[in-house]
């Protein structure tokens, strides 16, 4: 069901950069994806820079790239940050390390990811500072624990959207449990996790991953044994 603001008919802020990137992967020009929804490119051109446009266009914009082979909804259009994190949290679980590369217009060149837990253990652990570092820390973070599946776990997890007045960023909080399987392991026992993504502009400047750090090393020695 769509969420009170889409329902209401309010002017809603695009997520630019993903209507974009979208209209990219199926190959349209502006003025293409204006003829498929019956809008002026000038209105496409103000959804593309991130601009307020009526829910109602977010929806027709949706349902023609829907209809060329996108799976996405009007409110993953919006620069709704709490949309944003659900979006980019089902991108890691389903696509893994490649849900980095997979969202790369997103991200913020210098971006900040971190995992907790001790370098010596986990070599995935630490602070990460770019684009290009971020990619190496979740393809190591993904050697060690396979995908989620998304489609089963995804209704344990909760989002709680937050704002930092003081740098114009939007905080989403995002916690639960999943079944990570340790890779090349059967093991699908619940990880406890917590992770805050920060965004600014619809884009993903921080992302700030806290698990079980004990519970995971215990099973990291399991495998070894």
């Amino acid at each position: 069901m769509s969420s009170p603001e889409f329902q209401s008919g309010r002017s809603i802020r695009c997520n630019g950069d993903l209507i974009s990137m979208l209209r990219k992967r199926v190959g349209w020009t502006q003025s293409e994806l204006a003829n498929k929804t019956g809008f002026t490119e000038r209105l496409i051109v103000k959804a593309e820079a991130s601009q307020n446009v009526a829910a109602a266009t977010l929806q027709i914009i949706a349902q023609a790239l829907n209809e060329a082979g996108i799976d996405v909804t009007s409110q993953d259009l919006s620069a709704d940050p709490t949309v944003l994190a659900k979006s980019f949290f089902c991108s890691i679980c389903q696509f893994g390390h490649l849900s980095s590369e997979l969202n790369t217009n997103l991200l913020t060149d210098d971006l900040v990811v971190q995992f907790s837990g001790d370098p010596k253990v986990f070599s995935f652990a630490g602070k990460h500072v770019g684009i290009d570092a971020a990619k190496k820390a979740f393809a190591k973070f993904f050697e060690a624990i396979q995908p989620f599946d998304h489609r089963h776990e995804i209704e344990k997890v909760q989002f709680l959207g937050t704002r930092d007045g003081s740098q114009g960023d939007h905080g989403v909080l995002v916690w639960g449990e999943t079944l990570a399987n340790t890779a090349g392991t059967d093991d699908s026992r619940p990880l406890k996790f917590a992770i805050r993504m920060n965004f600014k502009d619809a884009r993903l400047t921080a992302f700030d991953y806290q698990f079980d750090t004990l519970e995971f090393a215990k099973r990291i020695g399991e495998l070894k044994v």
